[in-house]
């Protein structure tokens, strides 16, 4: 793991190359030198993982000692490739000792295979076949590719097609420096008996780039003690689901019976209402029996809701006087148990939760088109991962950069990021709309400590699960050319800084940061939300007693989240759309180009967080109230939302003769641009939930993305990792084309989904079925006593 520091985390090589590369064709193309900066930035954490990781392996190798004169001259000239330079070197100089490094059994190997090669024995020559090709500058120049994989799966399976093979072979691919302060990738295929430092020893005499080779094999990754850790946890949670599964098959009926009788045996014990009651002074003590089967809708049908000692008549709540009998106490004592039994086993049935998540069904008076924007926005985000995960792997990357993503509706693409401010957005909007509802119901009383409980327990497990998945289990659930420097690169990340995420300070500390560097690069946005989350109760409480209060105060921190992104945007240069930063006062501040200055940080994007907020408190306000308004304010309204998101997203659009945006129109869209993208979001749930959506409002509130929108959490969490193990176990370059493109990014959506389907039957729901059952939940009804029948005359 150590190693993996020093390693050029090879998941995006040839993004690293493009910086210092493009010197060599600029004058031809220098919109693609721009675009592909912008891509550089737009990746967010993944760009920055590759930049700041290659820069460390180049220090750390010596490579910025090397003569560049020497090494462009040495690979303008007829330069065999590293195998055929290996085989002359180890062959000149087997007996001279210089090789004492090297094990018996390596250098046996080594020894067989070139003398076969000699012969030309077909397994040695397959050896010789799959390898990695010599990269060119006409490669660089032409394609801006420095990358050349070989034949993966050819060299693994020399033993498999030659049964004469006297040893098993092993796929390497091997780094090198490359013209231009950069570096190059080939592959080699070796005798599996060789480990890293004695392929080192066996090259490092070639000449020029000898000292500087690193070599990444594909083997068999060891299982460290955090991944046999994760997998236990896994198979805890499969136990434990099938258990509830089995329960809710064989048993939960029988349980449930025993339930009904109990309950009709407690009320034929409870004398007619009209003289059961006295005043109740104390708090009342809740005994809660239910059952969930389908859905929770079905707890009204299918399960008791009991409360044994409270009951309401006309708004007073009394007690009931205590029933005489130890079988009267024996029953309610059996209903309490058999009732949290009951609840707490069906809470871990996958039947139950699964058909929890999978009930397309709305409440009356439920944001219901708010689901289709929650799953949309995924689904966009997605969309923007899969282009910007999958530009290291082109093979030939200057044809997408210069023909297809300069044109208008890539910019759909590049600005993908805005999507994640709707779920700022709806975030605010949810909690003010529900804790708003509450404070009223209860006259401002709220649990503040179940209030965060319940969120931590909802996301935290979840979160945690997912981190480790990352950091420890992905790296064994494949094989590829390109794979165990990125996950080695992750391990180490989240072995440094998994206590930032578990206390969602990772946007902050170490600070400024930087989202490459990060434990889980995409998890920024988690910690600017539960960093909000925890300063909500303040606004909320206020805004429950006095709203213009509330309102200014809102308003006011919004207006100091302009004022801050403003100052930082300027001072430091923060570049937008396809400029590079207008100054370089960030590294010299921070001494680091990619610091994370503005776009991770909870002063900065807390401002559609804001707008959601008050959204949420105009959705309370009129809910259950009509909403009139004409056909024209309609138009209006949402012909301004259309204006405002398209800027957003197209406003940046430069044709590829025209590059230039003036500094303070780029410090004017870095501060109010996703502010903008917000309010425009809003309108769009505001005209659909009040019924002026017309076909948008049929489109979002239909019933097919309820289901996506209850997972839609797991997909965010999971869908990263899903997308870096299906391209770092390729074992060629893609070709990119649209067609492609399109394919790729729905199997990314279906892939990630089911993944969260599994994680949320698997986990979350079992946690919040768990949570529930033992806090209990609302809805409980009380058991009401059989009343006297008057005898008959």
């Amino acid at each position: 793991m150590a190693d993996c520091r020093l390693l050029v985390t090879v998941l995006i090589l040839s993004i690293t190359v493009f910086p210092h590369a493009v010197q060599c064709f600029e004058t031809h193309s220098p919109k693609a030198v721009d675009l592909f900066s912008m891509i550089q930035r737009i990746g967010g954490g993944a760009m920055s993982l590759i930049e700041q990781s290659a820069s460390a392996k180049q220090a750390a190798l010596g490579w910025d000692s090397i003569d560049q004169d020497e090494l462009e001259e040495y690979f303008n000239g007829d330069v065999p490739g590293i195998m055929q330079q290996l085989k002359v070197h180890v062959m000149q100089n087997r007996d001279t000792g210089i090789f004492q490094n090297v094990t018996s059994a390596c250098m046996t190997n080594v020894d067989m295979f070139l003398d076969d090669l000699e012969q030309s024995k077909t397994y040695a020559r397959q050896m010789v076949h799959s390898n990695g090709g010599r990269n060119t500058l006409a490669n660089l120049e032409f394609k801006l590719l420095t990358a050349n994989y070989g034949n993966f799966e050819e060299c693994e399976l020399v033993r498999d097609y030659n049964k004469d093979a006297p040893f098993d072979t092993m796929y390497c691919s091997v780094l090198y420096p490359y013209p231009l302060t950069t570096y190059a990738r080939t592959s080699l295929c070796v005798p599996a008996a060789c480990s890293y430092p004695e392929l080192f020893e066996l090259t490092k005499g070639i000449p020029v780039i000898g000292p500087y080779l690193y070599y990444e094999c594909a083997i068999d990754y060891p299982w460290y003690a955090g991944a046999i850790a994760t997998v236990c946890v896994l198979c805890f949670f499969l136990v434990v689901v099938t258990i509830g599964t089995v329960y809710h098959i064989a048993a939960q009926r029988r349980i449930q019976e025993k339930i009904d009788t109990t309950v009709e045996d407690i009320q034929k014990r409870v004398q007619p209402e009209e003289n059961i009651y006295e005043s109740l002074d104390e708090e009342a003590v809740e005994v809660k029996a239910k059952t969930q089967v389908d859905s929770e809708k079905a707890e009204g049908r299918n399960g008791k809701m009991v409360d044994l000692d409270i009951e309401e008549k006309n708004g007073d709540v009394r007690r009931r006087p205590s029933y005489s009998g130890a079988d009267t106490s024996a029953a309610r004592k059996q209903l309490k148990k058999l009732g949290f039994l009951n609840r707490l086993m069906v809470s871990f049935s996958c039947i139950n939760n699964g058909s929890k998540i999978l009930n397309t069904e709305q409440t009356a008076g439920s944001l219901a088109c708010l689901n289709g924007i929650r799953v949309i926005s995924m689904f966009w985000i997605i969309l923007g991962h899969t282009l910007q995960f999958q530009a290291a792997y082109w093979d030939d990357i200057r044809q997408p950069i210069q023909q297809v993503l300069p044109v208008f509706l890539a910019s759909g693409l590049l600005y993908s990021t805005v999507s994640v401010d709707t779920f700022f957005m709806l975030s605010g909007l949810l909690l003010t709309y529900h804790t708003m509802k509450h404070l009223k119901k209860t006259n401002g009383k709220m649990n503040w400590l179940i209030f965060y409980f319940h969120r931590l327990w909802r996301i935290t497990p979840v979160y945690m699960l997912s981190l480790v998945i990352w950091a420890c289990l992905a790296i064994h659930l494949g094989k590829g050319p390109v794979m165990i420097g990125l996950f080695e690169f992750a391990a180490d990340a989240c072995g440094e800084y998994w206590w930032t995420n578990l206390l969602y300070i990772n946007n902050l500390y170490p600070f400024p940061g930087d989202l490459g560097l990060q434990c889980m690069g995409w998890s920024w946005y988690l910690a600017n939300d539960m960093q909000f989350f925890i300063i909500s109760p303040i606004i909320l409480y206020i805004l429950h007693k006095n709203s213009k209060i509330g309102i200014t105060l809102i308003v006011s921190l919004c207006l100091g989240s302009f004022g801050i992104t403003a100052y930082l945007a300027t001072y430091f240069g923060a570049p937008v759309g396809l400029r590079e930063a207008y100054n370089n006062n960030t590294v010299v501040v921070y001494g680091n180009p990619s610091a994370d200055i503005i776009y991770g940080k909870p002063y900065c994007r807390i401002q559609t967080y804001l707008v959601g907020m008050i959204a949420g408190y105009i959705f309370f306000k009129l809910n259950g109230k009509t909403v009139k308004m004409s056909k024209w304010v309609n138009a209006l309204g949402w012909l301004i939302a259309v204006a405002l998101g398209m800027s957003v997203v197209f406003g940046l659009y430069r044709s590829p003769d025209n590059n230039e945006i003036e500094f303070y129109a780029a410090v004017m869209y870095t501060t109010f641009s996703r502010f903008a993208f917000a309010v425009a979001v809003v309108w769009v749930a505001f005209s659909c939930h009040f019924g002026y959506g017309g076909p948008v409002n049929t489109l979002l509130s239909w019933g097919f993305w309820a289901p996506l929108s209850r997972i839609t959490f797991g997909a965010y969490l999971l869908h990263p990792t899903l997308i870096y193990l299906m391209y770092v176990t390729s074992k060629s370059l893609y070709h990119f084309t649209v067609m492609s493109y399109i394919c790729v990014f729905l199997g990314n959506v279906v892939v990630s989904y089911f993944a969260a389907f599994l994680m949320s039957i698997g986990v979350e729901g079992p946690l919040l079925g768990l949570e529930k059952a033992v806090l209990g939940g609302a809805g409980d009804q009380p058991i009401k006593p059989k009343k006297s029948t008057p005898p008959a005359k």
